[in-house]
């Protein structure tokens, strides 16, 4: 039986079984999307050291330089553009460099709602993987937020990531269970909805709509599983070996934050390659990669570097190994192949960013874009937009425009922000 309360522009149904939202749902328009697409969302978390990180000027990277912290990007000089000076509108979580990022005052995150259009036909709408080390300048969920306003929970460890791509401890009865419970689950709450729907204003019919929007996408899901049930997962390329601290023997638990990245690097590389999914995030384990460095200041302590010049070298420090790692992944997907011989790196959109410009600051927040996939994309640019406080929702809206994903609006979009386009 169905409880009814306070019914509003956001209104619940609640049953025995289950309660959901319903969904600010972003306008978007039923166009197919390009699924030979890929993109690739890296969140960092917290920000840059304005020393040694940002570039002095607007222009081209090759005539002005990369700044000393970008240094590592150099193979990669002509293939990267950097967009700076964007406001992730009413968002004042300093701590919480990646929880609003990719939804920008939206419901959804950009790579939940592009994995809805890119990944239809593969086995995972999206993978999603989440540090489990949620106070290192994250915030308390991660990137990614679903259709309901929910955070996205996401796979914790490079072994979680390795398990799904290449196979798990659940057996096909397992599985089959598993599904079975999950259609009981949605039939209630199916039949509930029909009663729920006879007892609203003919105001909220447009938003109950879109909570069956939410039903189907959730049936949707359900189909895609029992499609793949019988398709075998690909064979792993390697054994898995747990990337621990260096020195720290085999029973070490501390994490070596470096190769883990590498490690998740490859394995997203390999699920696009093989086609498990077309779109995939990362949230970066900020303090494991501090502990591989030999550093012993907690991350959040480096955010306030301005409180010595030694906490401002170790900054750096990390500046420049976050850069180095992010060129690890684009040659990563350089030097690999799709199912059409063609480079991944060609077919695909890899961002990197975070949702705080520098220390605690919220304000004037970059992000870089590289690959293929975004063909009018100003490539080897510092780009600066004209007009100030230009918000982050037009520039996700241009991102997924430009790959193809057909949105007319997206979270606190007020149009296409057109700066970082040839």
């Amino acid at each position: 039986m169905s409880i009814l309360k306070n019914i509003s522009r956001r209104s619940f149904l609640v049953s025995s079984s289950a309660c959901l939202a319903l969904p600010s749902l972003d306008a978007v328009k039923k166009d197919e999307a390009d699924e030979s697409r890929k993109m690739l969302f890296i969140g960092q978390g917290y920000g840059f050291t304005n020393k040694g990180f940002y570039p002095t000027k607007a222009g081209k990277f090759s005539e002005n330089g990369l700044p000393s912290s970008m240094k590592p990007l150099t193979p990669h000089i002509n293939d990267i553009c950097m967009v700076d000076r964007l406001n992730n509108l009413n968002w004042y979580g300093t701590h919480a460099g990646s929880d609003g990022f990719l939804k920008a005052g939206g419901t959804v995150s950009s790579d939940i709602l592009a994995g809805s259009y890119l990944s239809k036909k593969s086995r995972y709408q999206n993978l999603v993987v989440n540090t489990s080390l949620y106070q290192d300048g994250h915030g308390r969920h991660g990137l990614s937020w679903d259709f309901n306003g929910s955070p996205v929970a996401g796979i914790k460890s490079s072994l979680g990531l390795y398990e799904k791509l290449f196979g798990g401890k659940e057996s096909k009865k397992q599985l089959m269970m598993r599904i079975k419970e999950r259609r009981s689950v949605l039939d209630s709450i199916k039949l509930n909805s029909q009663s729920f729907s006879r007892q609203i204003a003919s105001s909220d019919k447009e938003k109950l709509e879109e909570y069956f929007q939410s039903i189907r996408h959730i049936e949707q899901e359900i189909s895609k599983e029992l499609k793949w049930i019988d398709v075998a997962k690909p064979k792993a390329p390697f054994e898995y070996k747990a990337p621990v601290v260096a020195g720290k023997g085999g029973n070490s638990k501390e994490m070596d934050g470096v190769k883990d990245i590498k490690l998740i690097y490859d394995m997203i590389a390999l699920a696009l390659q093989t086609g498990q999914t077309n779109v995939a995030s990362f949230t970066l384990p900020n303090q494991a990669v501090l502990s591989s460095m030999g550093i012993t200041k907690h991350i959040h302590q480096l955010s306030h570097y301005n409180a010595s010049r030694e906490i401002t070298e170790l900054s750096m420090q990390r500046d420049t190994m976050n850069m180095t790692l992010f060129s690890y992944a684009l040659s990563k997907f350089k030097e690999t192949k799709d199912t059409e011989g063609k480079s991944l790196f060609d077919n695909s959109v890899i961002f990197y960013g975070t949702n705080l410009s520098t220390g605690h600051s919220v304000r004037d927040v970059p992000f870089i874009l590289s690959g293929g996939a975004m063909k009018r994309l100003r490539r080897g640019e510092y780009i600066i937009p004209s007009h100030k406080k230009v918000p982050l929702g037009n520039a996700w809206l241009t991102v997924l425009q430009e790959t193809g994903i057909e949105v007319e609006n997206f979270g606190h979009s007020t149009g296409a922000e057109h700066s970082f386009i040839a």
